[in-house]
């Protein structure tokens, strides 16, 4: 290398590690020792002066045509011809070692001029080679305090993440093996306090299974599940609600619910204004009997009833119902019933027809009235049902016995259904009152039709059905215009009375 390829300021090699530099410096070294020696046998005193130092910028301010001695300088490289004109000095032996190719090495790891963003990170990254002419560099301690929290966040956030996924992937674990029953867990027992657990028509082993384990009865399903079918039981599990206990052993529970323990009990509940047939369904719903075979031993004169009761119709009362799961369906329908002639029993009615009468008016009341009419209402009705009154001559006039007879559930009929003499229940074309209830009374229906309002009033009218706001008249054109009234309500709410 000559000195025009140098420029005119030396760069600043850079090195990517230590023994880089410790070499470079090293085959600095050895250049300037070689040169002293040459100067020393030459007897130029002026030149063994000159700065040991010397390096490729001082080279480039004395031209000459020998590059030789800048060779050595920039590569390293010991060569045998420097021991001429030594003398009677011992040649030195040539140096074979291999040194790295500096000149090479200075350009690669000295870009011309670092990026903005860049000018930190070479400072800190690498070390510079002075030359006296500018100071060291100083390392920006904040930069360097900022990338090693940096640097810890990252880890922390790292560690953080793999914890909460090998937590996900525990509970991921314990609940799929709780779904599909990959444990077979059970308790010891005897379990713990009572809890009510009702089975729906139609759950099978697992679903029930699932839902015991859902409510702490039993530790796993595939524990319920062997129970049973290590069961002695023929029969299926049967729909009801039934007294168990928390924490208690499998076949326990499986026993229980197979009634082969009188713990097992089935529910029924019966809400004011249904209808027998729903109470028939309710039954059968909640046990293995049949809508059919409930009906058929619902025979009225079974129970004490009148003959002509034409069914149980009015004397289930209203309420819930727990009862043995074995329990057979005379001993269900005698349960409904006994609420009804327990009330009968306090309000001291005793003869069979006159029960009739008072739970049929009753009917009509749930039906027809709200609670706090059932007084008002009642009177009413005995107003009317007296066949010397001038306003309707023994013709109750009520639409929901028409409706009833009708076997429908809607709030109109047609003129042509008002006119129909076949219904029975038509309480326009026959006196007094139907055959039979209309529907479940409650005990406050009851109540108010053993002892009514004493009113002159001869009707009644619902005008508005969200409200329950009913309006009452002695006359026939007073009703009128609170009929008028209810009409209009319906020609705004068609879907509420029943014209949809």
């Amino acid at each position: 290398m000559t000195d025009e390829h140098l420029s005119g300021e030396s760069p600043l090699p850079q090195f990517m590690s230590r023994r880089e530099r410790r070499e470079y410096e090293q085959a600095q070294e050895q250049a300037r020792r070689a040169r002293g020696i040459r100067s020393a046998a030459d007897g130029q005193s002026s030149q063994g002066e000159n700065n040991l130092s010397h390096s490729v910028e001082d080279a480039s301010a004395q031209p000459t045509t020998d590059s030789s001695e800048d060779d050595v300088l920039i590569s390293g490289r010991y060569d045998a011809g420097q021991n001429e004109d030594l003398g009677d000095l011992y040649p030195l032996p040539e140096d074979t070692r291999d040194y790295p190719d500096l000149a090479s090495e200075v350009a690669l790891y000295s870009p011309e001029e670092p990026a903005e963003d860049e000018t930190q990170e070479s400072l800190l990254g690498y070390m510079l080679v002075a030359d006296g002419s500018e100071t060291a560099p100083e390392i920006d301690e904040e930069a360097l305090q900022a990338r090693k929290v940096r640097k810890r966040r990252r880890t922390v956030i790292m560690l953080s993440s793999f914890a909460i996924f090998l937590g996900l992937l525990v509970v991921v674990g314990l609940g799929v093996s709780q779904l599909v029953g990959w444990t077979n867990n059970d308790y010891p027992g005897p379990g713990g306090k009572e809890v009510q657990f009702e089975v729906n028509s139609g759950e099978g082993a697992i679903v029930i299974g699932n839902r015991l384990v859902e409510h702490d009865i039993v530790a796993s399903t595939k524990a319920f599940r062997d129970a049973v079918e290590a069961s002695d039981s023929s029969s299926e599990i049967q729909p009801g609600e039934y007294t168990l206990r928390e924490e208690m052993p499998a076949r326990d529970a499986a026993s229980i619910l197979f009634g082969e323990d009188a713990e097992g009990q089935h529910y029924v509940y019966i809400n004011s204004g249904h209808r027998i047939d729903d109470v028939y369904e309710s039954i059968a719903e909640q046990t293995s009997y049949s809508a059919d075979e409930i009906e058929e031993a619902a025979e009225p004169t079974n129970f004490g009833l009148p003959e002509d009761a034409p069914s149980l119709e009015g004397y289930v009362a209203v309420g819930e119902y727990h009862f043995p799961v074995g329990a057979s369906l005379e001993e269900i329908l005698e349960q409904m019933i006994e609420p009804t002639m327990d009330e009968f029993e306090r309000l001291e009615i005793e003869d069979p027809e006159e029960q009739l009468r008072i739970v049929t008016i009753a009917s009509i009341l749930e039906a027809e009235a709200r609670t706090e009419d059932f007084e008002e209402v009642a009177g009413i009705i005995e107003n009317r049902l007296d066949r010397s009154n001038s306003e309707t001559a023994g013709y109750l006039q009520i639409d929901a016995t028409v409706i009833y007879g009708m076997g429908v559930r809607q709030l109109q009929f047609s003129a042509e259904d008002r006119q129909d003499e076949s219904n029975p229940y038509n309480t326009y074309q026959h006196r007094g009152l139907p055959p039979g209830p209309i529907c479940a009374p409650s005990i406050a229906a009851l109540d108010a039709a053993a002892e009514p309002n004493d009113s002159d009033n001869y009707y009644w009218i619902t005008t508005n059905i969200e409200t329950g706001e009913t309006k009452f008249s002695t006359t026939y054109e007073q009703h009128r215009q609170y009929q008028q009234e209810y009409r209009e309500y319906c020609d705004e709410n068609p879907d509420i009375c029943g014209r949809g």
